[in-house]
């Protein structure tokens, strides 16, 4: 559990996406299955990657905020006309961009150095003196 809780990427993308999953059932029972369609596959997305680690997790939160922008910002128009098949309303107006506020700033914003080298990477000291790799002078 430490090593799940050790960035605010995969924080983020567990504690939203854990919300998310009642919303969704929440948007089933209230007649909006499309909507709910959308925040179950976006729960999903980021439990899973939480899991997976801190590059998988960092790349769902860009996705997902991305996408709840792009919705949030097409709720605008959409509100209120018969092309509303989402049923989007203020209030999931300012939950979306709230949300995509969050994920993207955590996801771009976030210390990525973490995920940059892997153990199986060498480190470019390791890399220059390795056998057979070639130096230039």
């Amino acid at each position: 559990m430490r090593t799940l809780l050790s960035s605010p990427n995969r924080i983020v993308a567990l504690a939203l996406g854990a919300g998310y999953a009642p919303y969704g059932v929440f948007a089933v029972a209230t007649g909006r299955p499309l909507l709910a369609a959308l925040f179950e596959i976006g729960a999903v997305a980021l439990i899973l990657t939480a899991a997976r680690g801190i590059a998988p997790a960092r790349v769902a939160n860009i996705a997902v905020g991305t996408a709840w922008l792009a919705l949030g910002y097409a709720g605008l128009f959409l509100v209120g006309t018969a092309y509303n098949v989402l049923g989007l309303g203020a209030v999931l107006e300012v939950g979306l961009f709230a949300a995509a506020v969050i994920h993207l700033a955590v996801g771009l914003g976030a210390r990525r150095d973490v995920a940059a080298v892997t153990p199986a990477d060498p480190t470019p000291s390791e890399a220059a003196t390795a056998p057979g790799s070639i130096r230039s002078e």
